[in-house]
């Protein structure tokens, strides 16, 4: 058994947005499970950008723990997403699901496929409010600053709370 925290940050942005969020919550294989509020959020695209791709996001985060090493969440990760429609489109296309490794207690992992914590964590909004709304004064395993305080360096925060709890829709 694994005593580290596993926090995953979830989105939509295409299709039945909720579903599909709650869809792949049930199949995570976490145990032990918390869950952040739900939060709309605005697509994150380059400047060059098809107009149709900027859809808002639905983005919580959901940590628990896991008997799996961190290569094999990530497949499992993978298959959750094709299994819930995502297909191999441009990196920055919308998409039904979207499931990212954050954390892994205080592991520090930087691999081709696979880097914990994820490298852009500390400069996303919609990872970084969820975040706060469970583990608000977890350390980040290299910086070993809290959420809480990569927050307030922020400059720009653009979300909307959607739920008190996800499970009440």
């Amino acid at each position: 058994m694994n005593n580290d925290v596993v926090i995953l940050a979830l989105g939509s942005n295409c299709g039945n947005m909720l579903a599909c969020i709650k869809s792949a919550i049930s199949m995570l294989p976490l145990y032990n499970k918390n869950y952040s509020y739900l939060y709309k959020t605005p697509a994150l695209l380059p400047e060059n950008a098809v107009d149709h791709w900027d859809t808002p996001f639905l983005n919580m985060v959901v940590s628990g723990y896991t008997n799996l090493s961190p290569h094999s969440m990530l497949e499992q990760v993978k298959s959750i997403e094709k299994k819930l429609g995502r297909i191999s489109r441009e990196r920055w296309a919308p998409r039904p699901i979207d499931i990212d490794i954050i954390l892994w207690g205080n592991t520090a992992l930087d691999l081709n496929n696979l880097s914990i914590p994820h490298k852009q964590m500390h400069c996303r909004d919609f990872v970084l409010v969820p975040l706060c709304d469970i583990y608000a004064r977890f350390p980040h395993p290299i910086s070993k600053t809290s959420i809480q305080d990569m927050l307030l360096k922020l400059k720009d925060i653009n979300l909307i709370k959607q739920s008190t709890n996800l499970f009440e829709q």
